[in-house]
């Protein structure tokens, strides 16, 4: 179990799930993608579709 906490940035609620759990179920899509921070080093970074339960807009927060 791997809990996040995540900010909603439509309305700033702030709430923890567990992703690893959201990704076995099939609510929402990883998408693994690469950042270039620098001119060498690449950043591997994970993002998440998620629907906040507070104002229900969906947004793609980033997870370590």
């Amino acid at each position: 179990m791997r809990l996040e906490t995540v900010k909603c940035p439509h309305c700033g609620y702030i709430y923890r799930i567990d992703i690893d759990k959201v990704v076995e179920d099939g609510e929402t899509i990883a998408i693994k993608g690469y950042n270039i921070t620098g001119k060498t080093k690449l950043q591997k970074s994970k993002y998440i579709d998620l629907k906040c339960p507070n104002c229900n807009k969906k947004f793609e927060p980033q997870v370590g």
